[in-house]
């Protein structure tokens, strides 16, 4: 019989695992519950009689006495629920004495001892019904048999080889797709290179290969640290597992044994030729681009095909869950603070966070950071670490070289979404070339490819849109960790200011106002005023925008008029613009508010935002008889209301018959083309605030006009009544099982 270690299993692993056997043993479906929302009850089934409702309680303890005080105090809650039937499942070994005490303490209920299942229970079940012992991963590599046969292996360079250390890292592992692409190409190529973005899981993942083949057949893992030491314990007729953790170096590309790539490679071959031998290697992603780059051997005998990238997108949001429980569990967090996570599911904000890493998770939980807050406000400290990730890519950027830092921080300054790697390119050269007295920094093509070789598949990721290919960061939280980066060096932010080739780059990313976007955007201080200036001015006079939009699924640039940067501009540095109105007015004249290459939304907004110098240069009844006959749609009738409520032709425009009109065969064509209800519902607020300025036009007329357009659209209308009603209700009923199996999960935490 199987001696598995059951409290490597956390408290709701358990609960399942007794629900799973007892499934099985009885042949019936078993009900879970959420722990203390029945008085209790872990888990129920109901049958006929004359057994009728039987109740399960599985209780995860480490010794007898714990249990049987805890027992004591639920005697009473099972005697009000007065069942049929109550079976306990324990971790804990239980004599036949033992079991005779509780049989007596919970008297009627117990029928008979098999309904008792300790530990030796338990393990005779997993015996008989592999296909459940088959899904505890966990409970296999921790198991006496597989645990012993682990640790008596011949273990070489590896001191982390003890079973403490080995069940910590058992407990808190959540098995997935990743573990299988890993085995399945070691097992066919005889090594595999395990690579990845900081703090991935990297390591943890080529440890439980390595436990896993130690579990089996393989007599003896050894630690590598140099590829002489590996070739001296190659000893034929031994099954090896070699392990060589960060081989090019732990936090950038550094390596110092001579003759290092002929040595990897011969390994390699070497250990090919032998079906008793296996190499794991493992690097950061960044890293094996540049050793890629130097080691030409490397690139042709494409070493890169036994790679096993760790991404993100591994971890589903059932696996996100699981690592995140087995953490908290295994760092036993006070029960105030858990109960703040479980107030509201707030433990799905972790769990669905764009910045998820396992080693931020291990880095917050590791250092107690929680104790420095309420409980209130772990939950906020929490996200605020997935917020600023600065402890997973801080010692990777530190050790680049200045070109590709620089080149981050100007990929940043274009924001969050794709832009062309030309484009990119261009605003890096811009940047170097204006600041060659101050940074010294060089750029030519080949150290460019360099550069993108090094950021490509660990900051940056590149793709092909149509012709041009297009560049986005690794994920979002490389994107946050440069704007906190850059956010704690004003000499950075004046450089990345006065220096931007590209209009969007500093509305984009600068701001001197606090606002609820502060945490997308820098706030800067009044002392770089000059350089926003200086970078307004160079952007009037060199027009070029980098930021994309989607057109029928093709990535082109945004239609962003000089009108629409100044408006940009003054919403993102509005203290300085109401300082400097000479900013707007030295280029917002007569001829700019007249032009029509400019959208009049925006030309009525720098009109609405001119001080009374600038409009005192203004004919206003010129301009307000220009906009009246470019307005085209009704918002831009909208627009222009207050224009022409100034002037001596706008209000006697606002009278006549001609704008009556115009507006109404505007209204009519707009519904008779809209597209939906809701640019139907728009077009009805625009005839509704026109209809407050224009006399003779209804605003009840167009309500009605507007509902009956609606009417084309029967679609839409059944399908808001269906998301209304039922849509809504199958929605949230298609997650309830999920929901209530992380609810389950996350709330044993408070029975540890």
């Amino acid at each position: 019989m199987p001696e598995y270690d059951l409290l490597i299993l956390q408290p709701n692993e358990f609960e399942c695992l007794t629900r799973d056997l007892l499934q099985k043993r009885e042949g019936i479906f078993i009900e879970s519950f959420t722990p203390g929302r029945d008085n209790g009850i872990d888990l129920r089934f109901a049958c006929a009689s004359p057994r009728g409702t039987t109740i399960i309680q599985a209780k995860r303890y480490k010794d007898y006495d714990a249990l049987l005080r805890v027992l004591k105090q639920e005697v009473e809650k099972v005697r009000r629920l007065n069942p049929k039937r109550y079976i306990l499942s324990t971790s804990v070994g239980l004599t036949p004495g033992s079991k005779e005490k509780i049989i007596k303490l919970f008297s009627p209920f117990i029928l008979n001892p098999s309904d008792i299942l300790g530990r030796d229970d338990l393990n005779n079940l997993l015996g008989q019904f592999h296909d459940i012992e088959n899904q505890y991963y966990k409970l296999w590599l921790s198991s006496t048999n597989v645990m012993e046969r682990v640790l008596h292996r011949r273990i070489e360079n590896w001191s982390g080889f003890e079973l403490e250390d080995i069940r910590r890292e058992v407990s808190t592992y959540v098995m997935n797709d990743s573990f299988n692409e890993a085995m399945s190409i070691l097992l066919k190529n005889r090594f595999v290179i395990i690579s990845g973005i900081p703090g991935i899981g990297k390591t943890t993942l080529a440890r439980m290969l390595v436990y896993k083949l130690l579990g089996e057949d393989y007599e003896e893992a050894i630690r590598v640290f140099t590829m002489d030491d590996a070739a001296e314990k190659l000893i034929e007729g031994r099954r090896q597992v070699f392990f060589f953790d960060d081989f090019l170096g732990a936090n950038y590309f550094h390596v110092t044994e001579s003759g290092f790539e002929s040595k990897v490679l011969r390994f390699i071959d070497a250990v090919r030729r032998k079906p008793d031998k296996l190499f794991i290697l493992s690097t950061r992603e960044y890293i094996l681009k540049s050793a890629l780059k130097q080691y030409e051997h490397f690139a042709v005998r494409n070493i890169e095909l036994a790679k096993c990238t760790i991404d993100l997108e591994d971890y589903t949001e059932d696996v996100r869950a699981h690592i995140l429980y087995n953490h908290l569990a295994e760092a036993e967090i006070p029960v105030h603070y858990i109960r703040q996570l479980l107030s509201g599911s707030q433990y799905l904000k972790l769990i669905k966070h764009p910045n998820f890493n396992p080693r931020i998770i291990e880095a917050f939980l590791n250092r107690q950071l929680y104790l420095q807050v309420l409980p209130e406000s772990f939950v906020q400290q929490f996200l605020d670490f997935f917020e600023h990730p600065n402890s997973v890519w801080n010692y990777a950027f530190n050790n680049m070289p200045p070109l590709a830092r620089y080149a981050l921080f100007v990929r940043m300054t274009m924001g969050n979404e794709a832009v062309y790697l030309n484009d990119w390119y261009s605003a890096v050269k811009f940047l170097v070339r204006q600041t060659s007295g101050e940074l010294s920094l060089s750029m030519t093509e080949m150290l460019w490819e360099e550069t993108l070789k090094l950021l490509e598949g660990t900051f940056i990721l590149t793709s092909k849109s149509n012709s041009s290919f297009v560049s986005n960061f690794y994920n979002p939280s490389v994107f946050d960790f440069l704007l906190d980066k850059v956010r704690s060096y004003e000499d950075v932010q004046d450089l990345l200011i006065r220096n931007a080739l590209f209009v969007d780059q500093v509305y984009n990313t600068f701001s001197d106002i606090a606002s609820t976007d502060t945490h997308r955007k820098i706030l800067i201080n009044a002392e770089l005023h000059p350089s926003v200036i200086n970078a307004y001015e160079y952007a009037t006079g060199h027009f070029q925008v980098c930021s994309l939009r989607k057109l029928d699924s093709v990535l082109v640039k945004n239609n962003i008029s000089l009108a629409g940067y100044i408006v940009k501009m003054q919403d993102s540095f509005k203290v300085l613009f109401k300082n400097n109105p000479q900013l707007v007015n030295s280029i917002v004249d007569q001829g700019f508010l007249e032009c029509g290459k400019y959208r009049l939304l925006d030309r009525m907004t720098l009109f609405d935002r001119l001080d009374k110098e600038g409009r005192a240069k203004l004919d206003l009844e010129h301009l307000s008889s220009v906009v009246y006959e470019q307005a085209d749609w009704a918002d831009d009738f909208v627009n222009i209301l207050d224009l022409l409520e100034l002037t001596e032709f706008g209000r006697k425009a606002l009278e006549s018959d001609e704008m009556l009109e115009r507006v109404e065969n505007t209204l009519e064509s707009e519904l008779e083309s809209a597209a939906n209800e809701e640019e139907c519902d728009m077009i009805g607020g625009s005839a509704s605030l026109l209809a407050e300025k224009i006399p003779g036009l209804s605003e009840d007329t167009w309500e009605r006009a507007v509902d009956e357009a609606k009417l084309r659209f029967p679609c839409e209308l059944d399908y808001d009544d269906i998301d209304e009603d039922w849509a809504r209700e199958s929605y949230y009923s298609s997650r309830a099982s999920e929901d209530h199996m992380y609810s389950e999960m996350f709330t044993s935490l408070l029975e540890k």
